[in-house]
């Protein structure tokens, strides 16, 4: 009786979250109001062996149409292919673009993305810090999308992204995924509490960033230059944010092309679960992880010692019916329906990577590039 009371409260718990953040999407707006100014803005984006990125990237930003001052800091990141030069001859040819390099004999760091992030931080002339992940594409009106959110008391502002691909498997399983990730950072923000975020199209003041000491304490963990700075900035005081859901701030993002490379990047993506300074939230994942993990362990359970099938069917029944629902408003909304054809094969993806990367984060079992 008390297993099957506990697997209850952790099959409502995923049912409530999830039409908690339904109700989030729902709220959401798309802004149609003209910005106060014309912001100042520094677009820093961190390169480590994306020579074969980096050059579509570097001209995709060289073509935004904002016509306010902005500039462009590519931060080398100790790349031992031609990246480096990639983006000194681009520079040299686009006076808006500046590169910076971290030293090849720079001190091992467990996430030397943020080293990265701050040293291009620390060179931007602007009011406003945008940042990009250097295998995306930014449709031409990105900069000028993101900087027109910051009215009034707006500090923060995260943009939508999605994966490009083919129609394969892993692809076809990385895009829905995406649209999921996306939608609860347009439910956490529209709600009021941002729960994740992306460093793929994120943007905050500058003054804001240092006067919370940068990534300071988030140094030592192998990623948080997202959702855990976020979570830093939102608690100075009067400090908005919003999500901006600007169908010219969708970014695109190039997904990785096989099932060990996408448990390579989920495991990295968890490393940090643990690390949360909130932690009811932390409790909160935990709780949600295990629910996860009841899915993946109970039809076997079932197939060899004689569990109840209904000990696995009724509680992966609720978590399809919601996430039809939540993943169904969210494709409406960035208007990506047709992804929705992969999520009978997402469903069944998901439990199992899910249950094998967070251990594997937790346990640094992942690599950087």
């Amino acid at each position: 009786m008390l297993s099957i009371c506990i697997l209850g409260v952790l099959t409502a718990l995923y049912a409530v979250l999830f039409l908690f953040f339904s109700i989030g999407l729902l709220r959401a707006k798309k802004d149609k109001e003209k910005s106060e100014k014309f912001w100042t803005v520094s677009v820093i984006v961190p390169l480590r062996n994306e020579e074969e990125h980096a050059k579509r990237t570097l001209e995709a930003l060289n073509a935004q149409d904002y016509t306010g001052e902005w500039e462009v800091i590519c931060v080398n990141d100790r790349s031992t292919d031609n990246t480096p030069q990639i983006l000194e001859e681009f520079a040299a040819a686009h006076p808006r673009f500046s590169v910076v390099h971290v030293p090849m004999d720079a001190p091992y760091l467990e996430s030397p993305k943020k080293r990265a992030l701050e040293t291009g931080f620390k060179q931007a002339k602007y009011e406003i810090l945008m940042t990009m992940d250097a295998d995306c594409l930014p449709p031409k009106g990105w900069v000028r999308s993101m900087a027109n959110r910051f009215r009034g008391n707006i500090a923060i502002v995260q943009g939508p992204k999605k994966n490009s691909g083919s129609p394969g498997v892993v692809h076809a399983f990385q895009k829905l995924e995406t649209l999921g990730y996306t939608s609860i950072e347009a439910a956490g923000f529209s709600m009021g509490i941002p729960m994740v975020a992306s460093a793929a199209a994120l943007a905050y003041k500058k003054d804001l960033f240092f006067k919370v000491g940068g990534f300071g304490d988030l140094v030592h963990l192998s990623s948080g230059d997202d959702d855990m700075l976020v979570h830093k900035m939102i608690h100075e005081p009067d400090v908005g944010f919003c999500y901006n859901l600007d169908k010219e701030a969708v970014v695109e993002t190039a997904p990785v092309d096989t099932f060990k490379g996408l448990l390579n990047q989920r495991a990295r993506w968890s490393s940090n679960g643990t690390s949360y300074s909130n932690h009811l939230y932390t409790f909160f994942l935990t709780l949600i992880y295990t629910f996860y993990v009841w899915l993946f362990v109970s039809p076997w359970l079932a197939l060899f010692l004689d569990f109840p099938w209904s000990w696995f069917l009724v509680p992966f029944a609720v978590k399809f019916a919601v996430d039809v629902l939540f993943l169904s408003i969210g494709a409406i909304r960035l208007g990506e329906t047709k992804l929705l054809a992969a999520l009978p094969m997402t469903e069944l993806l998901q439990v199992p990577i899910i249950t094998v990367a967070v251990p594997l984060g937790i346990f640094k079992i992942f690599r950087w590039k």
